[in-house]
């Protein structure tokens, strides 16, 4: 016996009945839909493939096959079982399975009336209880955020799956219309957040959240007709954020609170989403043939639902750079990924330049991490045991912790959540709001509270594939006014070289304001050139106009090449006990002020026993907090060193400028000479590569001047000029100063680049700003 197309409700509103046909099944199916219609559900079960061996899975086993068998084993299943009613907002999960069993056997016989009135009443609670949660009890606040978009679910499929059953339909209408309106609200932010893809509460919380996005979408094209994906960009951008978001070795972006950093079994679900939905084949590869996922999806039933044999997986390392860009930008959140590959052996770079939008966000605007064949430049510290820990306040979200700018004004002051316990001062990114553990509302809530959240944002990308990618990120905002007037890092990769050129203006209110440009490693660093180092105390040893850094991890290599400011003192710091010092403590003090953090224990254990960080955890948790929870912190890699380069001489504007030389670990290094001597210039020449030279102003270039040393390069790249405007340029040589031996007039292009074809050396390059053309 097939299942009945349809059931008919009779509700009593009012003393009136109103008779209600509800098309079933259709939660995630449908007759004739075009994703999962059951034709082609019907045709896929007769060619062998069996749903799971669950509740949802010998309902859709039914559906497909006409089976009783399968009907009367779900049915007793739910005679003789409930819905949980507690636990958090991975309860959805428990409520989806009765939500589409519920659904996909209403018109069984067998299913009946009594049995359908109580698991009616069970789904309509659990949604209730939901709707009634502070993160959902405003729909048009309710947030992008992982526990609200989960417990969300929960309230849609219930909702759905009921509705039009007479003993709940009058109780349940207003419920859907409030769950309707919250999901709109949720995916009209999408549409700031990561309209083209990325996420803002990291990759371990992405999965989390966008399984059940996806699934509520699917819900409402399959029971509506309306399609949130064909309207919001997020969900074709779904499959596409996996590719540039995880590294070579099949790791997550470190970026924010990434507790996780390897594929899961909700991963699976999300990427399946991608293959069933968009057809995506590199989806397809890094689902089936990556060995990054486990076996088993963390929804079984999809696997059969979504699954989708027409598409062939493609290895992403077999894609050209036309079809497949080694570059993306992810607008909204404000991270860009460079690449120069997908084998095992690729270098990966992430940058980040972006709002605030969530409170697993870290203070880490204008902030790189780079992989390659090891973990070179990373984020630091490690996740926090149950939300807050002494670590996770003063060391792992802040500043300090990633690979961007310190400027330290004694007495700034950083709080904790409702201000209940001061946080050391870093010296960094301003931590003064308890909306730092919340997250974005809605747009009108973006609007009202901008000046807030609007950190930082990327204001240039210019991907020339093959040569060069420039970008450029404006943080100043990210600082307190108090400190910081600029902050401005412009960034240019040059893939074929694997050398990553980052320069960065900062201004500070006072010059008395130590400045910092630190970069985080795994193991201590090797330092070159200058004088010899002294130790200093707490961790560090300083080294007089160093040179070269060299950090190593597994068989990659990261060379530092420290140019400006051109008298610095670069600090090594961190080893045992060191491993994550914050500059300032929580009372105001001078920059040396502060302390370690240590890590939490990763199996919990009893309290510290220094009697301040107990008091700490106490004021985080209460008084009977007895224990420490296990922390989250599986397959983190913490780091355990950095550097920190700052200018000798106090001023308010410095100039920072250092070129990152990526390789294996054992390899030659490669000819780096300096630019740095120059009125309005510098940069660096990469031999046999390209001249990069940087305009060091606060505004566009109009004029300048820089010697280039006797290296010959292929190409010439001017960053920091006028777009749009035409400037001349011209090379005296060294050897018959006078006449140039090498012109051209060319036009910066709109992010403020000129790049050209080059032999030029040893000589004087002037350029000079001819007009506006644009």
């Amino acid at each position: 016996m097939r299942p009945l197309a349809a059931a008919a409700a009779l509700l009593i509103l009012g003393g009136t009945s109103v008779e209600a046909a509800i098309p079933r099944p259709r939660l995630l199916i449908a007759e004739r839909d075009p994703f999962s219609g059951l034709s082609a559900l019907r045709a896929r079960y007769a060619a062998g493939a069996r749903p799971s061996d669950d509740l949802p899975g010998w309902a859709l086993s039914y559906v497909l096959s006409g089976d009783e068998s399968f009907a009367r084993r779900a049915v007793d299943e739910m005679r003789g079982t409930h819905p949980p009613t507690k636990g958090g907002s991975s309860l959805y999960l428990e409520y989806l399975k009765w939500s589409l069993a519920f659904d996909w056997l209403y018109g069984w016989p067998g299913f009946d009336a009594v049995l359908k009135d109580r698991v009616a009443g069970e789904l309509l609670d659990g949604a209730q209880r939901m709707l009634a949660l502070q993160s959902l009890a405003n729909p048009d606040q309710a947030s992008y955020h992982n526990h609200t978009v989960r417990e969300l679910a929960l309230a849609v499929f219930a909702l759905a799956a009921v509705e039009g059953h007479p003993s709940v339909e009058a109780r349940a209408a207003p419920l859907s219309a409030k769950a309707s309106r919250a999901l709109d609200n949720i995916l009209e932010t999408t549409d700031l957040v990561d309209p083209e893809g990325g996420y803002h509460e990291s990759m371990d919380y992405m999965r989390i959240t966008w399984a059940p996005l996806a699934l509520m979408a699917e819900l409402r094209r399959t029971s509506t007709g309306e399609d949130p994906a064909r309207r919001f960009g997020v969900f074709r951008s779904m499959g596409p954020t996996y590719l540039y978001k995880v590294l070579p070795d099949g790791s997550t972006a470190r970026d924010d609170d990434n507790e996780f950093p390897h594929l899961d079994a909700v991963d699976s679900v999300v990427l399946g989403y991608a293959v069933h939905r968009f057809k995506d084949p590199f989806a397809a590869w890094m689902l089936q043939r990556s060995g990054w996922l486990p076996e088993r999806w963390r929804i079984p039933v999809l696997e059969f639902l979504w699954r989708e044999d027409t598409v062939v997986p493609r290895d992403p390392a077999a894609a050209s750079a036309l079809e497949l860009p080694r570059e993306r930008l992810f607008p909204g959140i404000g991270h860009v990924v460079l690449r120069d590959g997908w084998g095992p052996d690729a270098t990966w770079i992430e940058f980040s330049c972006g709002p605030y939008f969530a409170k697993h966000d870290h203070l880490d605007t204008n902030q790189f991490v780079i992989y390659h064949r090891g973990y070179l430049a990373l984020d630091t510290g490690a996740d926090y045991t149950e939300t807050e820990s002494p670590h996770y306040l003063n060391y792992y979200r802040r500043t300090v912790a990633h690979n961007t700018m310190l400027v330290y004004e004694p007495g700034e002051t950083f709080f904790w959540g409702e201000n209940l316990w001061p946080a050391a001062n870093d010296g960094g990114q301003r931590m003064d709001s308890s909306r730092f553990w919340n997250s974005v509302r809605s747009l009108e809530d973006w609007r009202h509270t901008r000046d807030l959240w609007d950190r930082g944002r990327i204001e240039a990308f210019d991907p020339v594939p093959g040569r060069y990618t420039y970008v450029r990120g404006d943080g100043t905002h990210a600082y307190h006014p108090s400190k910081v007037e600029r902050f401005v890092r412009d960034l240019v990769w040059l893939p074929r070289a694997r050398v990553l050129l980052v320069l960065d203006r900062v201004r500070s209110v006072n010059p008395a304001y130590r400045k910092a440009w630190l970069l985080h490693g795994v193991s201590e660093p090797k330092v070159e050139g200058g004088g010899a180092g002294r130790s200093i105390g707490q961790g560090g040893t300083s080294y007089a106009d160093a040179r070269v850094i060299t950090f190593e991890d597994g068989q990659g290599r990261l060379r530092v090449h420290s140019l400006l400011p051109a008298e610095r003192d670069v600090i090594a710091r961190g080893g045992q006990g060191w491993e994550f010092w914050t500059p300032g403590d929580e009372h105001g003090g001078r920059w040396g002020s502060g302390q370690d953090w240590p890590l939490d224990p990763p199996g919990g254990g009893p309290l510290p026993e220094d009697p301040y960080l107990k008091k700490m955890w106490k004021t985080f948790w209460g008084d009977d907090l007895a224990r420490l929870s296990p922390s989250n912190r599986r397959a983190v890699v913490p780091g355990a060193w950095r550097i920190e380069v700052s200018p000798r001489e106090a001023a308010r504007d410095d100039v920072f400028l250092n070129v990152l030389e990526i390789g294996d670990r054992g390899a030659a290094p490669r000819r780096i000479d300096p630019v740095v001597q120059a009125k309005g210039l510098a940069g660096a020449v990469i031999a046999d590569e390209t001249t990069v030279l940087f305009s060091t102003g606060s505004a566009a270039l109009a004029e300048g001047e820089a010697t280039l040393p006797d290296t010959p390069t292929a190409r010439l790249l001017l960053a920091g000029l006028a777009p749009g405007a035409s400037y001349d340029l011209q090379l005296t040589s060294g050897f018959a100063p006078g006449a140039p031996v090498w012109r051209l007039t060319a036009e910066a292009n709109d992010a403020g680049v000129l790049e050209t074809a080059w032999n030029g050396k040893n000589g004087r390059l002037r350029i000079r700003q001819l007009e506006r053309t644009r």
